[in-house]
């Protein structure tokens, strides 16, 4: 069975792994990205793909990947605040120096070792002094990935060592087939009857949710659409 990344990345982002995997080929490759773009999930089944590929693409790797068990990829996201009351991760200091370890041995049985960090906007000054002494001194082949929503709130230290690449679903790229175009059809007079309904401020508009438009959206796109 595909372990979920893979199949997510290659579907949300054809185009990207593509140029990968010709930065890959010719040795092209930087050393360290910045990935900028919506949806968190998806930022991350891209960057396990890229380690996935790093690692040796087989299916044995792809498994020890998504369950971060493998000695050459690290995966780490911010902390939450100590109090356990609130909700909101940032970067902390004593995390970017726990990772000392990981920084300064080399990679045991893939090309380089991977470093992925999400959410790197919450990156604060004292913690980022802290990675970019990792980041400027490797203790060899590397590939550190740093993930964020909004460039604007990435420290200006990151963005300029960082190649900055716009990560955005390339799903719509792709013409929708006749399955899609043929649900369409089929949903576009069922909404525009809710929607008249709903215009008339009917009550029959809320038992017409349950009897006509649950049903018929239960896919995570058609959702969306």
């Amino acid at each position: 069975m595909t372990p979920e990344f893979i199949t997510t990345a290659e579907k949300v982002y054809p185009q990207q792994i593509a140029h990968f995997k010709q930065l890959i080929a010719t040795n092209q490759l930087s050393h360290l990205y910045l990935f900028v773009g919506p949806s968190q999930p998806e930022k991350l089944a891209f960057s396990r793909y890229l380690a996935w590929l790093m690692a040796g693409a087989d299916e044995r790797q792809a498994i020890r990947i998504m369950a971060d068990d493998h000695p050459d990829v690290k995966i780490t996201q911010p902390s939450l605040p100590k109090s356990g009351t609130g909700t909101k991760r940032t970067w902390k200091v004593d995390q970017i120096r726990a990772l000392k370890p990981e920084f300064v041995t080399v990679a045991q049985e893939s090309q380089r070792k991977v470093f992925v960090f999400d959410a790197i906007e919450t990156l604060q000054a004292e913690s980022g002094n802290a990675l970019l002494k990792f980041i400027e001194e490797p203790a060899g082949p590397q590939l550190m990935i740093m993930l964020a929503e909004n460039l604007n709130e990435v420290l200006p230290t990151i963005r300029s060592r960082a190649q900055i690449v716009q990560l955005r679903p390339e799903i719509a790229l792709a013409q929708p087939d006749d399955e899609a175009n043929q649900w369409r059809k089929t949903m576009q007079p069922v909404l525009f009857k809710w929607f008249e309904l709903m215009m008339q401020r009917r009550v029959e508009a809320f038992v017409y949710v349950q009897l006509q438009l649950v049903d018929a959206l239960k896919e995570a796109p058609q959702q969306r659409l």
